[in-house]
């Protein structure tokens, strides 16, 4: 339990770090991609998907091909986290 605070207090940081970093280089698309993967890491999805959609804009046209890949399966863990979060139980499934 000590172990997990700690990680969850050194992601927290990280994250700060990183945020500070793109308020002084805001169109750096590898910089918001790291912070939106710390993000996905420390289960922020909906600010993950936010971070690598705008990331996406930026990168390179290979980059941001993986990444839409990517950010299409952080949107369906964000709902599901959602719907999980509501009290349902079990797996969203699409027809």
């Amino acid at each position: 339990m000590h172990t997990m605070l700690n990680y969850r207090i050194l992601y927290r940081l990280a994250i700060m770090a990183s945020e500070r970093s793109l308020i002084l280089q805001p169109h750096n698309w590898a910089l918001r991609r790291d912070h939106g993967m710390m993000l996905y890491y420390n289960r922020k999805y909906g600010q993950a998907v936010q971070e690598l959609s705008i990331c996406m804009a930026f990168a390179p046209e290979e980059e941001a091909k993986v990444l839409e890949a990517f950010v299409e399966k952080l949107h369906l863990l964000r709902l599901e986290s959602s719907w999980k979060s509501l009290g349902h139980t079990g797996q969203l499934t699409v027809p």
